[in-house]
């Protein structure tokens, strides 16, 4: 399946401490589309953890992929991984409260199958003003084929009480317990995260529509390509028939850089005509903007369209019109140029 590379090693982002802080009350269902990795700032993001215990990562680079799914659970996109085994990548939810939670998880896509592994960090009423934060462990099996929704808030969890200012392990919990039941024998309800991740067998798998929230304030994450913008400028707007007028093109990313590859066709629309590409008006970017040099023969609009790649959606610039006054040439054509 083909896909986009859109970062390398350490893309996923660690468990921090921030996500036990407290977040900010939600005000009913919705969707952020994310582009790339650009995460809004808040309390949602991607990471990447170790599969034995939460800081047992492997030393592996970490590349992520845009990938194009037809069926995805959300948009037309989803991140795609490939690691060796050992680490864990997924989602990422900071609450402001671990036991009123009742969605905290993604869908995922594994051909093959996929193990993973969920986390949930409690900070206990006692523990507030320090570091200790218990830790639940949970074992994930994705089945092979379609897509799966995984959510960690109804798991059975082994736990582990870590200090996070030194990632060590400082107690453990013999028996199992949901959260609900955790939180119950330890003073009740705090703030916490929760992280799914997939890839500790080494399997490749997708994930996209990462969700989190109470009833009725539920935020799904939809994970998608990058935008672009692309505009045209002319030499001129006026011009004899047969003389040249030399187009210019930019193509840019969301955040206004250009992009490395990607092809930009040159369109035309003359004489109530719609818009027809502008024989050797095609030209690939990837370095300075391109030109093209067109001789129209009648009064003539023109504009770029882009028509996307696998990690960028497509774009159609403004329209830059040339007047022409009559002269001798019949045709319109162009000669490209960098």
């Amino acid at each position: 399946m083909r896909s986009a590379l859109i970062t390398a090693a350490g893309a996923a982002t660690g468990v921090a401490m921030a996500a036990v802080l407290t977040a900010a009350p939600a005000s009913a269902d919705d969707t952020v589309v994310v582009r790339g990795l650009d995460f809004p700032a808040g309390l949602t993001s991607l990471s990447i953890t170790g599969c034995p215990g939460l800081f047992d990562r492997v030393a592996e680079p970490v590349s992520t992929y845009l990938s194009k799914s037809a069926d995805a659970p959300a948009g037309t996109r989803s991140l795609k991984y490939d690691l060796a085994g050992g680490n864990a990548v997924g989602s990422e939810h900071a609450v402001a409260s671990m036991t009123s939670t009742s969605a905290a998880g993604l869908s995922v896509f594994a051909p093959d199958g996929a193990t993973g592994v969920a986390y949930a960090g409690y900070r206990a009423p006692a523990d507030w003003a320090g570091s200790l934060v218990w830790v639940g462990r949970a074992e994930l099996r994705a089945a092979a084929g379609g897509w799966q929704q995984v959510d960690a808030t109804g798991l059975t969890y082994t736990w582990t009480q870590y200090d996070m200012a030194t990632q060590q392990a400082v107690a453990t919990s013999e028996e199992p317990l949901t959260v609900p039941a955790f939180a119950a024998a330890h003073g009740g309800d705090g703030p916490g995260f929760w992280t799914v991740g997939f890839g500790c067998d080494g399997n490749p798998f997708k994930i996209d529509a990462l969700r989190v929230g109470t009833p009725g304030d539920v935020t799904t994450y939809d994970l998608e390509g990058f935008t672009s913008t692309t505009t045209i400028g002319g030499s001129r707007a006026s011009v004899t028939a047969g003389d040249g007028v030399t187009l210019t093109g930019t193509l840019r990313d969301g955040r206004g850089q250009p992009l490395p590859h990607g092809l930009l066709v040159l369109e035309a629309q003359a004489d109530g005509q719609g818009f027809r590409p502008v024989e050797g008006g095609a030209t690939r970017v990837g370095g300075d903007d391109p030109t093209v040099t067109v001789e129209p023969s009648v009064r003539t609009t023109y504009r770029w369209r882009f028509a996307g790649t696998w990690s960028v959606d497509g774009s159609v610039s403004p329209t830059f019109t040339v007047d022409v006054v009559p002269g001798q040439s019949p045709t319109t054509r162009a000669r490209a140029g960098r």
